[in-house]
């Protein structure tokens, strides 16, 4: 039960990552500067994590980034480095559309927390999440000082993990579907708040639902 929790939390550093900004994903458009950093909170059922990063990119074209954070789990002390990174490309979904499309890829590496076993004995656990998708967005003007970004997505993920203890090691692995949903409210043209909800359809291993807010602050060009 304790390695389910643990691989659980890969996937909130996945979906807390800072690595991915865009319109299509309810976020800032790079038209406001090429530079962004932000701030995520990630909750699953049995972990919590929380993290900062940064993404470069286009309005249209390729955009990445990476971030960097930690996280705590049920039954165990101590909290986890979770590190994060993705790339995707926004392009319209079709001949001038206000709809944007973005195919992409991220990757969330865990670390630990180490547990101590007793008898001399410690117990060390990574884990690695993967996805390749799509996502599809576009801008609201609500008023003059708010804008709905809504979004949805779509995505293959793959969680594995590997544990070691005492000279004896073991591993698991974990595929589902990864469905997601929310919307961003942009404040400024700098500055959007984000909730949003993912859904992994098909998960044994890792927790299927995760809650995430994220602020995202456009750097002056």
């Amino acid at each position: 039960m304790k390695f389910r929790i643990l691989v659980g939390a890969a996937g909130v550093a996945l979906f807390a990552s800072a690595a991915t900004a865009q319109v299509c994903q309810g976020d800032l458009s790079f038209r406001s500067g090429k530079t962004h950093i932000g701030g995520t909170l990630g909750m699953s059922d049995h972990s919590t994590s929380f993290g900062g990063g940064a993404t470069w990119g286009h309005t249209r074209g390729l955009y990445g980034g990476g971030s960097l954070g930690m996280a705590s789990y049920d039954g165990f002390s101590g909290n986890g480095l979770l590190l994060g990174g993705g790339v995707g490309y926004a392009m319209p979904l079709a001949d001038r559309s206000a709809w944007q499309l973005c195919p992409g890829a991220t990757l969330s590496l865990g670390f630990g927390p180490s547990q101590d076993l007793g008898g001399g004995n410690t117990l060390h656990i990574s884990a690695q999440t993967f996805t390749l998708g799509a996502s599809v967005g576009r801008a609201l003007p609500l008023n003059r000082q708010i804008t709905l970004l809504p979004f949805g997505s779509v995505a293959l993920g793959h969680t594995s993990m590997h544990a070691s203890a005492g000279g004896v090691s073991g591993s698991s692995s974990d595929s589902y579907l990864d469905i997601g949903f929310g919307a961003g409210f942009q404040l400024s043209p700098s500055v959007v708040l984000r909730p949003a909800l993912n859904i992994l359809a098909g998960a044994d291993l890792v927790d299927d639902t995760i809650f995430s807010f994220a602020v995202t602050f456009a750097l002056p060009r």
